[in-house]
C-alpha cells in the first residue's frame, strides 16, 4: 500500500499549476463639452454578477478621476458610468477575452443649463469620522467621492482624520484636496446637543456653512463650539442652549441649519458614564428646541426638509413643519443634507440628497452662505427643477398687485440615472397644490410656460417634482408675494420678574445685568435695578440675567434654562407637538410671565432689619 501513496504524492508535486485567467479593462471618462477627464463613479458588474469595488467606504463601484485600469476575469462585463444628478449616466456591455486589454471611453453630457446659469450643487452634512471609526479616510478621498457624485462643493464635518484640528490646519487640508472646479470646506455638526448627554433629550442637531475659524478676539471657534454641545453620555458638560451656539456661529460669519428635525427611534442605549443600560430607549435626533428658537428669533437660518432618501416619513414631517412656518410668516430657507458617514462600510456616499444654490459671481464659503440663507436654492434626491415667476426666482420677493399678471415658468428634469423619468410636477401655493402635471410617457424634461399668476395679498409658491420612485423628489424654496398686510413675525421678548435674597431669605438691593453669551464668554448688554429684593423687566428671550448686590457673590441664570416651564417643554417635546402651531403659541404665552428667583451667597454686610 505504500507504493501508490508515494506515486500520488509525486504526481501532485509535478502537476502544472492552474493559470488564473485575466483581462485588463481600461476606461476613460470625459466631459462631452470640455473633452477633459472628469471624476465619476464607475460601476463594473463582472461575469459573476458581482460589483467591483476598491474601497470599503463605498460598495457601489469605484471612485475614478476619469481614467481607470482594472484587472478582471474574462467574460461578459457591464460598465456603468455616472456623475450625480445632472449628467446622463451611460452604460456599455462588453465581452472580455482571456489575456485581452480592452479600452473604452465614455463622454458624459450635462442634461440641464443649471451649472452654466450659476447653480452649484453641494452637501453640507458629511462625516469624515462619525464615531464608529471602522474605516480611515483622508481629505483627498472625501473630495474625490464628492466630485465623483457631481458635487461642486462639499462641507465635511467633525471629526477629521488629522493630528491638528485647528481652523488653520483645516483650511490647509481642504485647500490641498480641492480643485479649480471644486470647493472642499470644513464645518461643524453644531449644535449637536443632548441635554446632559441623555439621548432622549436632544434639543437638536445642526450644520454650518461659511464660518471663520476664530472669533474677533482670537478664540478657536472649533473648540468653542465643541465645548458648548453635549454629545451622547457627556453628562459632565456645562449645558448651553442651541440659540447660544447659533449666535456664536453667526458671530463667526456662518449660517446654521437644523437637520433631520423629526428623526427619532427606539433602541438599546447606554451603559456608559452615569447612565444605566435601557433595553428600549427613545433615542432622539429631533429639533426639540426649534419652536423656542423660532419664537425667540428665529435664531437659526435654515431647516433640512430632506434627509437620506429612505427616511421618507422623517422628510414628510419636516416638509409639513416647514410649510407651517412659511404659513405663519417665517421665511426660513429649506435645505437638504445626506449625513454621510465615511467611516462606516458603504457610508461614503455624499450627495444622496443635495442643495442646488444660485450664487452670483465666484463660489466661495461666504457667497454660498449668503445665497443659501436667502433661499436662492432648491433641494433634491434626484430630479432637477427651475421656478421663475415674472423674472423672480426662489427666495425673492414680489410686491403684490392684484391687477398685474406675471408669467410663471417651471422647468423640470428627471435625474441623470439610467432610465429615469419624471412622474409628476406640481406648483404649490401656501402649502396646497395649485396645479399638477403628469408628463406624457414620463419624458425626461418637462416645461410649462403658459401659466399666469396674479396675487393681491401675501402668498408663497414652490415647485415640486417626482421621479419614478417615491424617494426621488425635488422641491424649490419659495417665491414670495408680499401684500400690504405682511408683517414679519417679531421676536418674542420675555417679561421676567422675581426676587433676589440672601441665604437667609432677606431681600437685597442691587443691579440686574442683561447678559448675552458670545460662545462661553459673558457679554453685558444692559441693566436695571433690583429694589426691595424684587425686579421686573422685558428682556430678550435668549438672555441670561446676572444678579449683583454689594458684598455678595453674583449669580447668573437663563430665561430659557432656569425657568422649568420653558426648559421642560423642550426636553420632553413629542413629534406631534413639534408640528403643532399651538406649541409655538404656548411658548409666546409662557414668555409673558417668566419667574426667576435668585439667592445670593456671601455678604458680610447684611441688609437693615
Amino acid at each position: 500500500m505504500a507504493k501508490p501513496i508515494l506515486l500520488l504524492a509525486i504526481a501532485t508535486v509535478l502537476a502544472p499549476q492552474a493559470v488564473h485567467a485575466e483581462a485588463i479593462l481600461r476606461s476613460r471618462v470625459v466631459d462631452a463639452q470640455t473633452a477633459r477627464a472628469v471624476p465619476c463613479t464607475i460601476t463594473i458588474r463582472g461575469a459573476d454578477g458581482k460589483v467591483v469595488a476598491d474601497h470599503p467606504s463605498f460598495v457601489g463601484g469605484i471612485r475614478s478621476r476619469g481614467d481607470l485600469e482594472k484587472h478582471l476575469a474574462p467574460g461578459k462585463v457591464r460598465v456603468t458610468v455616472s456623475r450625480g444628478f445632472d449628467y446622463d449616466a451611460q452604460e456599455q456591455e462588453i465581452e472580455l477575452r482571456d489575456g485581452e486589454t480592452r479600452e473604452i471611453e465614455f463622454r458624459l453630457q450635462r442634461r440641464t443649463p443649471l451649472r452654466a446659469a450659476g447653480w452649484y450643487a453641494g452637501d453640507n452634512h458629511d462625516h469624515m469620522i462619525h464615531g464608529e471609526r471602522t474605516i480611515q479616510v483622508d481629505f483627498d478621498y472625501v473630495a474625490l467621492a464628492a466630485r465623483a457624485e457631481g458635487l461642486d462643493y462639499l462641507s465635511v464635518t467633525n471629526h477629521w482624520n488629522s493630528p491638528d484640528i485647528s481652523p488653520e490646519a483645516m483650511d490647509r487640508s481642504c485647500a490641498r484636496a480641492g480643485a479649480p472646479d471644486f470647493l472642499l470646506m470644513w464645518n461643524l455638526e453644531a449644535p449637536k446637543n443632548y441635554w446632559k448627554g441623555d439621548a432622549s433629550r436632544c434639543v437638536g442637531h445642526g450644520w454650518t456653512v461659511g464660518m471663520r475659524g476664530r472669533t474677533a478676539d482670537g478664540r478657536d471657534g472649533i473648540q468653542e463650539l465643541l465645548a458648548m454641545s453635549a454629545w451622547d453620555y457627556e453628562s459632565e458638560k456645562v449645558s448651553f442652549p442651541n440659540f447660544e451656539i447659533q449666535a456664536l456661529i453667526h458671530e463667526l460669519g456662518g449660517i446654521v441649519s437644523y437637520t433631520h428635525p423629526h428623526r427619532w427611534w427606539w433602541g438599546k442605549w447606554s451603559g456608559k458614564g452615569i447612565y444605566a443600560v435601557e433595553e428600549k430607549k427613545r433615542i432622539s435626533n429631533m429639533a426639540q428646541e426649534l419652536p423656542f428658537d423660532t419664537v425667540a428669533g428665529p435664531t437659526y437660518d435654515m431647516m433640512d426638509i430632506m434627509m437620506k432618501p429612505e427616511e421618507r416619513e422623517t422628510a414628510r414631517q419636516a416638509l409639513g413643519l416647514w410649510f407651517l412656518l412659511l404659513n405663519h410668516g417665517y421665511r426660513i430657507a429649506a435645505t437638504a443634507s445626506s449625513d454621510a458617514t465615511f467611516d462606516n462600510p458603504g457610508g461614503g456616499v455624499p450627495g444622496k440628497v443635495r442643495v442646488y444654490t444660485h450664487v452670483e459671481g465666484r463660489l466661495s464659503p461666504e457667497s454660498l452662505a449668503d445665497a443659501m440663507k436667502r433661499g436662492r436654492s432648491f433641494v433634491t434626491s434626484g430630479p432637477l427643477l427651475l421656478l421663475d415667476i415674472g423674472g423672480y426666482g426662489p427666495g425673492e420677493v414680489i410686491q403684490s398687485d392684484a391687477g398685474r399678471k406675471l408669467r410663471m415658468r417651471l422647468r423640470a428634469w428627471a435625474s441623470g440615472a439610467l432610465g429615469s423619468r419624471l412622474r409628476r410636477v406640481e406648483l404649490i401655493r401656501n402649502g396646497l397644490v395649485k396645479r399638477a402635471w403628469e408628463p406624457a410617457n414620463g419624458e425626461g424634461e418637462f416645461v410649462s410656460a403658459d401659466e399666469e399668476i396674479a396675487e393681491g395679498g401675501t402668498a408663497w409658491y414652490v415647485a415640486r417634482c417626482f421621479g419614478e420612485a417615491d424617494t426621488q423628489v425635488a422641491i424649490s424654496n419659495p417665491v414670495y408675494f408680499e401684500g400690504a398686510d405682511y408683517r414679519a413675525p417679531a421676536a418674542a421678548a420675555a417679561q421676567v420678574s422675581g426676587s433676589v435674597t440672601n441665604a437667609a431669605g432677606q431681600p437685597l438691593e442691587g443691579t440686574m445685568e442683561i447678559i448675552q453669551m458670545d460662545g462661553r464668554k459673558q457679554v453685558k448688554t444692559g441693566e436695571f435695578r433690583i429694589a426691595g429684593g424684587r425686579f421686573g423687566a422685558a428682556v430678550p428671550a435668549t438672555a441670561r440675567l446676572r444678579a449683583t448686590a454689594p458684598g455678595y457673590t453674583s449669580d447668573l441664570k437663563s430665561v430659557f434654562m432656569d425657568y422649568a416651564p420653558l426648559l421642560n417643554g423642550m426636553l420632553n417635546m413629542t413629534p406631534e407637538q413639534l408640528s403643532d402651531w399651538e406649541t409655538f403659541e404656548a411658548i409666546r404665552r409662557t414668555l409673558r410671565d417668566v419667574r426667576i428667583d435668585f439667592r445670593l451667597q456671601g455678604g458680610e454686610r447684611q441688609p437693615a432689619q
